[in-house]
């Protein structure tokens, strides 16, 4: 496989495909930097021609407004003029057809689609982009990618961060396959269907599932796990939705489409006061009073964005009940409007979680949360039926009690989380879940089903589906002053330097923006405004990547570089860890990784920062942490939001080491790859997958699911095998026999 890879990445057409992608990003950076502009522009050029104050403003927001319609309409002609109709094949990496495919994906997730998520105006979207979309489809994702092969029948339901790709990286080529779903189906949140799949009528996956390529699920039934195999107990029963007729129906999308133009200007009224301040500041010629400035400018955002969102919330749903609520009904639009909020606000304040400032707005918005709660980046809480016991922790990417959206109804239901509790990253907690006191759900990985089970004190869990744990490997010895009761010092401490964690991400975002108004006013003074204008994408690149180099800077001045270490969460180190985590993942990440996804120029940056990355490697994930503990070899592929995790937090300490992906491997898309971890050359991580900490991969081999095993070489010859549960220590071979569960070929 490796050999493979290293055929189709020969070093000139990679060569050719960076010119071809770096002339490619002018246009990507061209649609990001109109959306965050474009009404400051607008206002700002009105102003100077002597417009009234209010009338400039006005025009800003209308402009605002008419700038997604604009770029959605620019996306689909450059899809359908670029590549015409997608069809199913393999394609070389870095080939004429990949950097075509490239440029129209880098497009479309420059446009905000998450927006649309939940209405019924996103699958009319996805249909101009040439999906084939049926009737009542509920669509909670827009994790979609090769969208001429997707197809998904009436009234089918596809939950939050779901993703339908019918895409992948693998042996050195870009493999695309149809995704075909059937009538009145469900596809759970955070789950995986890969190309080649087929999930017949009524078919049901489950949250945190996977369907490998060239799955299918009978009509029917329910599968459950990564990889999914049939569940014991079938889907629930329900209702069937209220009907209405067509003009109702167009009144609704006319209402939501109403709502995606206006919810986003909340946020940009919340940048106003930054934008004000620093555009009269003349960072050369005062350059001590800018940087003075941009704590200001970053907590002027965040306090009027978290208390316009309190604000709306109360104001739009009040108090929200459990309960069991038609789609298409007021409640689910009010609910959906206030999700959306919230959604907005971890996109451009998200570096306030994890800190000890989002307790108290979380409590505001209605959630219940014991002292000393580490909530960090989970998605999808409803926070009036949430509550949090003393000392718990929440890692990044949880999904905690989202609603459940299926035939026409939403489901909201009490989440529970006993005092320390710990959910690991990218876990899926259900609505309605409730876990005992000092329990643990691992890394990818949900709560078992039963009730009971779920709600027993002291218990691990593993997996999906959920394995219990015989035990759990014990942290270094620290005082509770620096775990879970920290002494007030520590907390002014921490308090302190989470202020500029907080604060300096938007004032980024505030300064690239004034950056680029203020160079279009003098570009339009010099040179006029028509040959000013297309001048403005490479002016926004250029502030993107310089304050992405400011980031590198600090990187090494207040980290320098990591090393293996284990510290206690009531700790300097690890505070200055998290401000600089913070920077990378809420401000360079969004503002300049995420369209350098798939291109050589994204490994270029990691080097930077201290990652040791091969050459002609693929990587479409800005999922890393300690960068000087990964290690990835030549022509390896990294796939759709991997995340190489270096360190992990159990009982509030911070255990981190490196981790080796070899030459030529493969990671799958979602898939996490865990600390002290070495991929053999050759060797593929299935999709949806997670690699244990400590564990070593063979050369060539293949590995799938969560917990990782062993997975057979296709053919038909090929049989599944049985391999030991690995829950730490070297994996095992694939001639290992034992008595754990049986695989998938």
């Amino acid at each position: 496989r490796a050999s493979e890879g290293a055929r189709s990445s020969e070093p000139g057409r990679h060569f050719a495909a960076g010119i071809l992608q770096a002339a490619g990003l002018y246009f990507s950076f061209g649609v990001r930097g109109l959306q965050w502009v474009t009404p400051y522009l607008v206002c700002y050029l009105l102003l100077a021609g002597g417009r009234p104050l209010l009338e400039s403003v006005a025009w800003g927001a209308v402009s605002a407004m008419a700038v997604l319609p604009l770029i959605l309409a620019a996306a689909v002609l450059a899809k359908w003029v670029m590549l015409g109709r997608i069809r199913a094949g393999r394609h070389p990496l870095w080939g004429g057809y990949y950097l075509r495919f490239w440029f129209v994906r880098t497009l479309v997730s420059s446009l905000p689609l998450e927006l649309f998520c939940g209405t019924p105006l996103l699958p009319m979207v996805y249909r101009l982009f040439g999906a084939r979309i049926g009737r009542d489809v509920h669509m909670e994702t827009d994790r979609l990618i090769a969208f001429d092969l997707i197809s998904i029948g009436d009234g089918t339901s596809i939950d939050d961060s779901a993703s339908l790709l019918g895409s992948a990286v693998e042996r050195g080529e870009l493999v695309l396959g149809p995704v075909e779903i059937g009538r009145g189906c469900f596809v759970g949140t955070g789950s995986v269907v890969r190309e080649r799949t087929v999930m017949e009528d009524g078919a049901r996956l489950e949250d945190l599932s996977l369907l490998p390529s060239g799955g299918r699920i009978p009509r029917g039934e329910t599968w459950v796990g990564s990889p999914a195999r049939p569940a014991a107990s079938p889907g629930p029963e329900l209702p069937p939705p209220p009907v209405h007729g067509p003009l109702r129906r167009a009144a609704t999308a006319a209402l939501y489409g109403a709502l995606i133009l206006t919810l986003p200007a909340l946020a940009l009224a919340a940048f106003v006061p930054g934008v004000v301040i620093l555009s009269r500041i003349d960072p050369l010629a005062q350059p001590l009073l800018y940087l003075a400035t941009l704590p200001l400018v970053g907590a002027s955002f965040v306090l009027l964005l978290t208390a316009g969102v309190t604000l709306f919330k109360w104001l739009l749903v009040g108090r929200v009940r459990a309960g069991t609520y038609p789609v298409d009904g007021w409640f689910y639009v009010r609910e959906w409007a206030v999700g959306q909020l919230m959604a907005i606000s971890l996109d451009v304040v998200g570096a306030l979680h994890a800190t000890l400032y989002l307790g108290p707005w979380y409590r505001a918005l209605g959630a219940r949360l014991g002292r000393w709660v580490e909530l960090s980046t989970a998605t999808a809480a409803v926070p009036d039926l949430l509550e949090i016991g003393e000392g718990a922790t929440i890692a990044d990417e949880v999904s905690l009690g989202a609603p459940r959206v299926e035939g026409g109804w939403m489901t909201l239901a009490p989440t529970r989380l006993g005092r320390r509790t710990f959910v690991g990253n990218g876990a899926v907690v259900p609505a309605g879940t409730v876990l005992g006191e000092g329990s643990l759900v691992g890394v990818l990985s949900v709560p078992p089903s039963d009730p009971g089970e779920a709600a027993r004190p002291g218990a691990s869990w593993l997996g999906s589906p959920a394995l219990g744990l015989p035990r759990r490997e014990p942290s270094a010895v620290f005082p509770e002053q620096r775990t879970f009761r920290p002494t007030r010092r520590l907390w002014l401490t921490r308090g302190a330097i989470e202020i500029l964690r907080v604060t300096l991400p938007p004032a980024g975002f505030v300064i690239v923006t004034t950056t680029v108004v203020t160079a279009a006013l003098a570009l339009r003074d010099r040179v006029g405004l028509g040959l000013a204008l297309p001048l403005l994408p490479a002016v926004y690149a250029a502030a993107c990547v310089s304050v992405a180099l400011g980031v590198v800077a600090l990187k090494w001045l207040v980290i320098g570089r990591y090393r293996p270490f284990e510290r206690p969460l009531w700790n300097p180190a690890i505070w200055r860890l998290e401000f600089v985590n913070g920077l990378y993942e809420f401000l360079v990440s969004p503002l300049l990784l995420e369209p350098l996804q798939g291109t050589p120029f994204l490994p270029w940056y990691l080097r930077l920062l201290g990652a040791r990355i091969g050459r002609r490697t693929y990587l479409h994930t800005t999922g890393f942490l300690e960068w000087d503990l990964v290690e990835i070899g030549d022509e390896a592929m990294v796939n759709e939001d991997c995340v190489l995790q270096t360190h992990l937090f159990e009982d509030r300490v911070l255990k981190a080491a490196r981790l080796r992906i070899g030459r030529g491997c493969e990671v799958g898309a979602l898939s996490v790859v865990l600390y002290d971890t070495e991929m053999g050359e050759g060797t593929r991580l299935e999709a949806l997958s997670l690699l244990m900490k400590g564990e070593t991969l063979p050369a060539g081999t293949s590995w799938i699911g969560v917990p990782a095993a062993w997975r057979a070489p296709a053919g038909p010859e090929c049989k599944a095998r049985s391999v030991p549960l690995r829950l730490n220590g070297t994996a095992p071979r694939p001639e290992t026999n034992g008595s754990a569960r049986e695989l998938v070929t």
